[in-house]
């Protein structure tokens, strides 16, 4: 088995910078581009009303993931959930995903960043110089530095983009009322309404923008992933209570102020394409501004161009900090995956070198770079025209999301049977283990909703299913193509694949071996790690915690 050895991580982020580096990792350019295809196809009324649907999934998965990070701050906290409570072929499929997701989004995010620059004109050679290579490599250089720098890295960009969407939000509302649009004529008047063009009714137009607002929401997990570096496990607390709630109100704010002064029949709102529509289908010519961004627009429709200007700068700056972020989750897990990896055979030795990090500043450098350059040839497709190379940057955008919220849904799954062991050794729940016993009052309640579980949870299952079975919207009033399910469910067939191959493969290479223990021995021994300090990797605390060695009997968690 392999030695702990996430201490050799810097435990240096604190509670207000973990809050941060969370934030830049979900306010992307989502906030400010989702919005105008929503609009675009839902109108005002279904843009706001998929967002807040969007918004209580996102709050009922963060529920559950809190209490249990809260609980139990596990090294790869995101893997070991879904390996404890649920299965552990399946929780390297999850790690495999989660990995996928971010490493692929931190290429996507620069290709955004470089179509945000066509604004200004930008030529192809300084896009490829500044995006591609620059960019990329100063990033990596600031992951490098070392978690506490990083940390505060993390905390100015948080900042400046908390700043970045009220400023935008209040100018779009004094816009609004300049223009006159608080009045009955203003677009928001539209209410629920439906563009023909991609949609034959408002309910379906609905179920149309949900997945195009839920990817807004990815990455308020990334809370859990700081539990490798956080100081204590208090730092974990607020930030994981706080960030679904947070987000949703940054997102309804801006989306509200954009749906006041963007009418869903604007010739300026971005073509909508791939996964959540067809470029095929929309005649939309291209014309000035040159950007997805509904608020930039509505900004130059005002005749404010040089604020518009400064907006698209600043959403250029908040895409690069989300990218940033990104590189940073997806070396973590990697990291977090190799460490689970035995060193028994030729392939485990040399995914095993990936748990390696610089002494002087702790950071996983190997999983880093690999992280790194992964995907770094996605931005390079877009050089090349075509249909063809178009899906295909599509299919792996979609495709990373759509990774990320399956892991939503393993994680609330894991949550909700971890919920149900505990109902079912509730007699056991005593002395030193009464706070996890619910009902009594000494009990005392790890996050707002807490007294409603397992609806939360239960909601939180049952919404990622049904958002992921909306991408399947593209094609409910068009001709279905291989293009628009490949970017629909390319995810669910590359986990399914993974998932299939892993739990057949992973005995044969050894890479673990569950421990046979009696049923009563397996009882003692989870209601032995269940106690919050034995699952904890932090330095005052025990040595005892989830681990490859006890994963085995953990996995003996779930109810039969």
């Amino acid at each position: 088995m392999t030695e702990r050895r996430h201490r050799d991580l810097k435990q240096n982020l604190r509670g207000w910078q973990i809050l941060f580096v969370v934030i830049t990792a979900v306010i992307g350019a989502g906030i400010f581009s989702n919005g105008g295809s929503a609009i675009e196809i839902a109108g005002p009324g279904g843009a706001l009303l998929s967002l807040v649907i969007m918004g209580v999934i996102a709050i009922c998965v963060s529920e559950g993931l809190s209490e249990l990070t809260q609980l139990f701050p596990a090294p790869n906290a995101i893997v070991e959930y879904v390996r404890a409570f649920i299965d552990e072929d399946l929780g390297w499929v999850i790690g495999i995903a989660y990995w996928f997701t971010y490493s692929s989004i931190f290429a996507a995010q620069n290709l955004t960043a470089a179509n945000l620059a066509v604004y200004w004109g930008l030529t192809r050679v300084w896009q490829i110089i500044i995006f591609y290579f620059v960019t990329p490599g100063i990033m990596v250089g600031i992951n490098l530095v070392g978690v506490g720098t990083f940390g505060w890295i993390e905390a100015v960009g948080g900042c400046l983009k908390i700043a970045l969407v009220i400023g935008t939000t209040i100018v779009l509302y004094v816009m609004a009322a300049d223009m006159g649009y608080w009045s009955k004529d203003g677009p928001i008047q539209d209410g629920f309404v439906y563009n023909p063009q991609f949609i034959s009714n408002e309910y379906r137009a609905l179920c149309y923008v949900i997945p195009i607002v839920a990817f807004g929401f990815l990455g308020i997990e990334t809370v859990a992933v700081t539990a490798f570096e956080a100081r204590s496990s208090k730092s974990l607390r607020f930030p994981s209570q706080i960030i679904a709630y947070l987000t949703l109100a940054l997102y309804f704010l801006c989306m509200l102020g954009q749906c006041l002064n963007i009418s869903y029949t604007s010739d300026h709102l971005p073509p909508i394409y791939g996964g959540i529509g067809d470029s095929a289908t929309n005649t939309n010519e291209p014309v000035n501004p040159a950007s997805d961004s509904a608020a930039v627009v509505a900004l130059w429709d005002w005749g404010k161009k040089g604020l518009a200007g400064f907006l698209n700068g600043a959403t250029i700056f908040s895409v690069l900090s989300a990218s940033n972020t990104s590189l940073y989750v997806a070396s973590r897990t990697l990291y977090g995956l190799a460490l689970d990896v035995p060193t028994t055979s030729w392939l485990g030795r040399h995914l095993h070198s990936f748990s390696l990090v610089v002494p002087q500043t702790g950071v996983p450098a190997r999983a880093l770079i690999f992280s790194a350059l992964a995907f770094i040839w996605l931005p390079f497709l877009n050089l090349r025209k075509g249909y063809a190379v178009q899906y295909l940057i599509t299919i792996i955008r979609i495709s990373s999301s759509v990774s990320c919220l399956i892991c939503w849904a393993a994680l609330s799954l894991a949550y909700l049977r971890y919920y149900l062991w505990l109902k079912k050794c509730d007699e056991h729940l005593a002395d030193d283990y009464e706070q996890f016993k619910r009902g009594v009052k000494t009990y005392k309640p790890f996050t707002l909703l807490s007294f409603a579980q397992p609806l939360p949870a239960i909601t939180a299952v049952a919404g990622c299913l049904v958002v992921l079975a909306f991408c399947s919207a593209t094609w409910w009033d068009t001709p279905v193509t291989f293009s628009k399910v490949a970017i629909g469910y390319a995810a669910w067939v590359r986990t399914s694949s993974d998932f299939a191959v892993l739990s057949q493969t992973l005995d044969r290479l050894k890479w673990y071996k569950p421990d046979e223990v009696s049923p009563q021995e397996n009882h003692e021994e989870a209601t032995r790690v269940l106690s919050p300090p034995l699952a904890s990797p932090f330095p005052e605390m025990s040595e005892e915690r989830l681990s490859p060695k006890t994963g085995a009997v953990v996995t003996g968690f779930g109810p039969g």
